[in-house]
């Protein structure tokens, strides 16, 4: 994980995070090695949000997790090319996938439980 971003995904992703009904503020928190938002969404508790530059979200991502989400919190896979990207940790309070996953888990008190609904085709 890191911050090697095409240039338009983080206004995109702070687009949409500004415009969720849900969210009463986005907090950028200041870390040199990666992206990180502290989301505060309206009538529930805060979520932290970290942005994966990783193509192949494995492993090794899991075991380098940041410590800024030891209390729970989700990891955006920002690559739109990105594999492997949809999951959740219930017991780790952790939920890992692109941004309709976070835009839809931002709505739940207990995001981590949040599933991606079926495409339509």
């Amino acid at each position: 994980m890191g911050k090697d971003l095409h240039y338009s995904i983080m206004p995109f992703i702070r687009s949409a995070l500004n415009n969720h009904s849900n969210v009463k503020e986005v907090i950028t928190v200041d870390d040199p090695n990666f992206y990180i938002f502290k989301i505060m969404r309206k009538h529930m508790d805060s979520l932290y949000v970290i942005v994966s530059d990783d193509y192949h979200f494995g492993d090794y991502s899991r075991i380098s997790i940041h410590p800024i989400l030891k209390n729970g919190g989700f990891i955006l896979i920002a690559r739109p090319e990105a594999e492997n990207y949809d999951d959740n940790e219930p017991t780790n309070k952790i939920s890992i996938g692109k941004i309709g996953k976070l835009l839809g888990a931002i709505n739940m008190n207990d995001f981590w439980n949040y599933i991606t609904p079926p495409k339509k085709y």
